[in-house]
């Protein structure tokens, strides 16, 4: 099949097996972000409140009190992202073998799905901790590199050599930055890859990975095809343009709660910032939920096109279009 080709089936197999969309949903946690706005909402300078004095001692004192409580919610986030990230992996699992089942012309059941995808949790698991390794030591080693580019620039005492220090050290952050981004893609495609194998082809985490890297090898053009139309094109735009759509409720919502907590004026104390904090916490993650929901028919999508690219790449089978039946 050709690219339209692919994209046509998908979207008829997308739309035909909604059941599909539930595994898209659990995949869409794992995308990297919940599709809100990334930004900062500076309302300090606008603040119709004041703090009193001794606040700050106030609110010291508070942490002082509730730091066991902040410290479980902080290991708490922490292992509700792992947590997330792991159903995320499930999830893709399940909608790769169940794109794979629908390619085959055959009807997924979401049960059958979950369990071969919790068979084969493991292995999957090894993928991504295996390719997650490369970018993690560059990433550090991308930081280590710059912080020591700055110290060394900032311990110049000549004026122009510091000036001149840190502009060299923008470039090349800008040059190591443009090199990682490009490890990430990499990296990215060899685990669309791998995972497929291990799934599809029912193979061991060290053979889906050779195996992944051997097709990327021979198809480099229609791999890059394809990430570029369904990756960027459709998953990226649209997450894009939900991210949009989901940050003007939530601008409101944060205009609104910040009026009724603190628009009467008067001191503010502590616990009004910790319940203007849950307030704005809940509404954020009830509106990226709502997001979530919305991008999971596209996930499901993206997903069975890229099992269709795969199938067709190793020369297993490919449905061909459905001829209408007489009547």
């Amino acid at each position: 099949m050709e690219l339209g080709q692919w994209l046509s089936r998908g979207l008829q197999l997308t739309w035909r097996y909604k059941t599909l969309w539930i595994f898209g949903f659990l995949t869409a946690l794992g995308t990297g972000r919940s599709p809100l706005l990334q930004g900062r909402l500076n309302l300090g300078a606008q603040s119709p409140a004041s703090f009193p004095p001794g606040f700050e001692r106030a609110l010291q004192r508070w942490v002082e009190q509730n730091w066991p409580l902040l410290l479980l919610t902080f290991l708490g986030f922490v292992l509700f992202a792992l947590l997330t990230q792991l159903v995320a992996l499930w999830g893709q699992g399940a909608l790769i073998l169940g794109s794979g089942e629908t390619t085959d012309d055959r009807s997924p059941t979401p049960g059958v799905l979950a369990r071969r995808a919790t068979a084969r949790l493991p292995r999957m698991i090894g993928i991504m901790v295996l390719l997650g390794i490369p970018g993690f030591l560059a990433t550090g080693i991308f930081l280590l590199a710059i912080l020591g580019g700055f110290l060394l620039a900032f311990a110049q005492r000549a004026e122009a050599i510091r000036i001149a220090t840190v502009f060299m050290v923008v470039l090349a952050a800008l040059a190591l930055l443009s090199c990682l981004l490009i490890l990430a893609g990499v990296l990215h495609l060899w685990s669309r890859l791998a995972l497929r194998a291990a799934l599809l082809e029912d193979l061991p985490w060290i053979a889906a990975l050779r195996r992944g890297l051997q097709i990327g090898l021979r198809r480099i053009g229609s791999l890059l095809l394809v990430w570029l139309v369904l990756d960027i094109g459709v998953l990226g735009v649209t997450t894009f343009i939900l991210s949009l759509l989901t940050a003007i409720p939530l601008l409101a919502i944060v205009g609104a709660a910040f009026l009724a907590f603190f628009g009467r004026g008067g001191p503010v104390d502590p616990s009004t910032i910790v319940r203007f904090v849950v307030a704005i916490s809940l509404m954020a993650f009830c509106l990226g939920t709502l997001a979530l929901l919305l991008l999971a028919p596209v996930v499901t999508f993206v997903e069975t096109v890229w099992t269709l690219a795969y199938r067709a790449w190793v020369g297993g089978p490919a449905p061909a279009e459905e001829t209408p039946q007489a009547v």
